[in-house]
């Protein structure tokens, strides 16, 4: 008889779960511990546009408009860190003695600005979330650099400040702990075939799979492919990834002289489809200016695709064994260099779940459910507090 499905969570468990940017990797997130972790879940989502707005009145957009599922009562809240998560205990005085847990996917601290014109960072928003933290009973971080980017901003912040708590840094650092977003893909092998003589003389397939907007650098990405093309190389293009009303132009531009080369351009509106470039493609590339943790490139490695990937950010920690670029120059470099294996024959796509399959949702779930079990046990001392 096949072993029985092990539950994890249990049918008891109240969770009030808020999100006000529920999109990409952030909707992913909340889809998988609701689907995984068996409690039952009450989520307060907004959609995953105006971000700021959302940010600023969710807490008021729960008291108003969810009064009634608030009412029951919970034994958990866990809000991304787009939740003013103070603001919404105060407008819901229900949750002052509900422990919570505040999970930061990024930080507005060490967000890049836009441009070099609007580079004045508001710190209103870093500062929300530092207020949020002290709320907090654990703020949960998806990657080591996440949480360290944020405690070292507002260290810098907190010292020009003319007035600053002490001690409010240390409360935060006291009370953060990672834990990487989940993977959701199935633990099996790629599928890995040396090129043909028609792929050989095509090139390999290029991945760019990511957000279009300027932090994730699509200028860097598509200079890089410029280059490559001036120097007679190879190669076919995917790109895909979320768009917005405003479009890079760079991305724009892209299919005017890419041409035949370019295979997708646009965001895959169908899973499958986009799993299915994942398994087409030869090597996926990251030009991130901002990368707290990394899921798309982390995808598209799991289904066998090699990562060219810069020597910053998170990629060090998510993908410690994966050769990394420094500038512009080593871009290019490792880009010819995977044109030139590819003509000669050479297999880029490989098996590297090794890399992965700590992060998947089978083996990090676990861990969520596990947190949530142990904040929740440690309620009463709380009170005592």
């Amino acid at each position: 008889m096949p072993a029985a499905a092990v539950t994890i969570g249990r049918p008891d468990m109240r969770i009030l779960y808020v999100e006000p940017h529920d999109g990409g990797s952030h909707a992913g997130f909340g889809r998988v511990l609701q689907r995984e972790i068996t409690a039952q879940w009450t989520a307060i989502t907004l959609p995953a546009r105006h971000w700021k707005w959302h940010m600023r009145a969710v807490a008021a957009h729960a008291r108003l408009a969810h009064a009634e599922a608030l009412a029951r009562g919970f034994d958990l809240v866990l809000a991304s860190s787009y939740t003013p998560l103070a603001e919404l205990v105060g407008l819901v005085p229900a949750l002052a003695h509900v422990p919570r847990v505040l999970y930061f996917h990024e930080n507005q601290l060490d967000f890049p600005t836009r441009t070099p014109e609007h580079a004045e960072r508001d710190l209103h928003y870093g500062v929300t979330q530092l207020v949020s933290a002290l709320a907090a009973d654990v703020c949960a971080f998806n990657s080591a650099h996440n949480r360290d980017s944020f405690l070292a901003a507002a260290r810098a912040l907190l010292s020009r400040m003319p007035f600053a708590p002490p001690g409010w840094v240390e409360a935060i650092a006291a009370r953060a702990q990672v834990l990487p977003v989940p993977i959701d893909l199935p633990d099996v092998a790629p599928t890995l075939a040396p090129p043909d003589a028609h792929a050989r003389a095509a090139g390999p397939i290029l991945l760019w799979n990511h957000r279009w907007e300027f932090d994730k650098d699509p200028d860097g990405f598509l200079a890089a492919l410029r280059q490559l093309d001036r120097d007679g190389e190879r190669f076919r293009v995917v790109i895909c990834g979320q768009r917005f009303a405003r479009v890079p132009e760079s991305l724009a531009s892209a299919p005017s002289w890419l041409g035949a080369r370019l295979l997708h351009h646009g965001y895959a509106e169908d899973r499958d489809a986009y799993l299915g470039w994942l398994d087409r493609a030869d090597v996926v590339v990251s030009t991130a200016l901002h990368e707290f943790y990394g899921v798309a490139v982390l995808e598209a490695v799991h289904r066998g695709a090699a990562p060219i990937v810069p020597d910053r950010l998170s990629y060090p920690e998510v993908l410690p064994a994966a050769p990394r670029y420094r500038d512009a120059a080593g871009l290019v470099a490792a880009l010819r260099q995977a044109c030139r294996d590819h003509a000669q024959g050479l297999m880029l796509r490989a098996d590297r779940r090794a890399w992965t399959r700590p992060l998947l949702t089978a083996a990090v779930v676990p861990r969520f459910a596990a947190l949530f079990e142990r904040v929740i046990a440690a309620q009463p001392a709380r009170l005592r507090m």
